[in-house]
């Protein structure tokens, strides 16, 4: 399976004090790209990114060698921050409104943390395949959480009704789709998980 993309531990503050102002500088800068791709503006220039680090555009230069190294590094900046949030905790536990609204809930907390970071990687991974490798991953995890939320009902349905059910509800939960609702459509977030919960039900009805 792939692995998330993460900082590389070689680049972990370090106590010499030259390197450790490195640091904090690259830091910065990775966090103002951050806020930069939450404003919508998902190709900051080096220039922009540097304004917005209080450091030079001479200063992004030397941390990162090119455009696709700093994309990438911000990936991973934010990737290693949001970990947590993939977590289901008790996933596939519980009496089904239980599990769905854990599910529901658990997917808005992840979008509204990625979103304007995942709408830059989809932007990269027609031409960087480790950023392909990225995407494809979290997929697999969504997907991955789908069948063990809600393997109870899965197991009471036909093998075709279980594929149908799965990838259905893979398709409306992945972070391209509630971007679909919440951006698109201009549903507000109650609206949207509302939404999620009706179809989800309606999907893991086992009675037809």
């Amino acid at each position: 399976m792939n692995t998330p993309l993460l900082p590389n531990p070689t680049n972990s503050p370090s106590t010499d004090g030259r390197t450790a102002r490195r640091d904090r500088g690259r830091t910065a800068v990775l966090e103002a790209a951050l806020e930069l791709f939450e404003e919508e503006n998902l190709e900051p220039t080096p220039e922009q990114i540097a304004l917005r680090a209080g450091v030079s555009a001479r200063s992004v230069y030397r941390y990162f060698e090119d455009r696709d190294q700093l994309v990438r590094a911000i990936i991973a900046h934010k990737q290693l921050k949001i970990l947590p949030l993939f977590h289901i905790a008790d996933i596939g536990k519980g009496e089904l409104e239980v599990r769905l609204t854990r599910f529901v809930d658990s997917r808005l907390k992840v979008h509204d943390a990625i979103a304007a970071t995942a709408r830059a990687m989809a932007i990269k991974s027609s031409s960087d395949p480790v950023i392909r490798e990225q995407i494809d991953f979290r997929k697999s995890i969504f997907r991955e959480q789908v069948e063990l939320s809600f393997d109870q009902e899965f197991q009471a349905m036909s093998v075709a009704q279980r594929n149908a059910a799965v990838n259905a509800i893979d398709v409306l939960t992945q972070l391209d789709s509630l971007d679909r609702y919440q951006v698109d459509l201009a549903l507000s977030l109650s609206e949207t998980r509302e939404l999620l919960l009706i179809s989800l039900r309606a999907l893991l009805r086992t009675d037809l």
